[in-house]
């Protein structure tokens, strides 16, 4: 049904369309830090807004860690909401699965959307970012939610910068409801380009990319430009991996979710220099999907959630998963070390 539902859709994303270029504007997002911050803790989750019992364990688990450790920071990889994203800013979603499970932290977090958040027809196409703009909108009540655009940069001093990208509208289930929003598209080019321009200008000791959709993974979506194993460009990620592409020997780390599992990647060969990281085991830890990319550490069917302890001299990713009774484990230390 869904698909005869669509039909008229992906046929229309076949017909040639033109539009005016565009610039996004290069949104930056204020964040609570000195200008010489030299330690930061970010406590990093993605796929988390099921608002069944794996979310609150894991947020108590979260907790947990930043209580005992401290945290500074936190980052939501976008499906923030499942299975279909707030409508509007008086959505109780907003309360029951933010402001309940992770107000507690006390930290901001650095909000990406994910293809759940912009649904259209059904939950997950990814075809609507009017979903995002919500969310746009709801960081302007709650300082704790900090998502000034769908795409922004968050430097913390000189130590780390954050660029936030919307990947949505590139790896949709359906033509993105905004036509230039699609592969190649007057937004695509804009986004691209700002990406390449502000990682180039970037003066910051450590450059993350915050993102929804992975680059690599070995789970069951798969990697960029192969997700699913669908055909059509539009929704196998093509435009995803373009534009991770920019970030590849600038970038020292790419965040994902989407996958819900926790795998961490070296730099490959398509992607030299640059890290990997899949943070999407907060709500709803999955299987793996048969992926044979060789892994720094993978873990499917496990919830659990990512830390980030950044210094001037090292980048560590810490990975926790939760055991039996609800704690955090620390299953994986992996030091990054700066780029030549």
């Amino acid at each position: 049904m869904r698909f005869l539902v669509a039909l008229p859709l992906l046929l229309a994303a076949c017909a040639p369309a033109v539009f005016p270029a565009r610039t996004l504007p290069d949104t930056v997002a204020a964040l609570p830090f000195a200008a010489d911050t030299a330690h930061l803790r970010v406590v990093v989750m993605g796929d988390q807004g099921t608002g069944t019992d794996v979310q609150w364990r894991v947020a108590a688990a979260m907790r947990e860690v930043c209580a005992a450790q401290g945290c500074d920071l936190g980052v939501a990889l976008g499906d923030n909401f499942y299975p279909a994203g707030p409508k509007s800013l008086d959505s109780t979603l907003f309360r029951d699965r933010f402001e309940v499970p992770y107000g507690p932290l006390k930290v901001p977090f650095l909000v990406v959307p994910g293809n759940h958040d912009e649904s259209w027809l059904f939950g997950g196409d990814g075809a609507d970012s009017r979903g995002a703009d919500v969310q746009v909108a709801y960081a302007k009540v709650n300082p704790q939610w900090v998502m000034p655009a769908r795409t922004y940069r968050a430097p913390v001093g000189t130590l780390a910068e954050f660029f936030a990208v919307d990947t949505s509208p590139l790896a949709a289930y359906l033509p993105p409801r905004r036509a230039d929003e699609r592969q190649g598209g007057a937004w695509d080019v804009a986004q691209r380009a700002w990406l390449t321009g502000a990682l180039a200008a970037s003066h910051a000791r450590w450059k993350l990319v915050l993102g929804h959709h992975p680059l690599f993974s070995n789970s069951a979506h798969g990697d960029a430009g192969q997700y699913d194993g669908l055909g059509l460009s539009f929704q196998r990620g093509d435009g995803v991996r373009q534009l991770y592409t920019l970030a590849c020997g600038r970038a020292d780390l790419l965040l994902s979710g989407h996958d819900h599992a926790l795998e961490v990647f070296g730099p490959q060969p398509e992607c030299p220099g640059t890290w990997t990281a899949v943070s999407g085991a907060a709500g709803k830890p999955s299987s793996p999907g048969g992926g044979t990319r060789a892994a720094a550490f993978e873990a499917y069917g496990k919830p659990g959630f990512m830390v980030l302890d950044v210094t001037p001299d090292a980048l560590t990713v810490q990975v926790y998963m939760l055991d039996g009774a609800g704690a955090a484990v620390l299953a994986h230390t992996q030091v990054i070390t700066p780029r030549p």
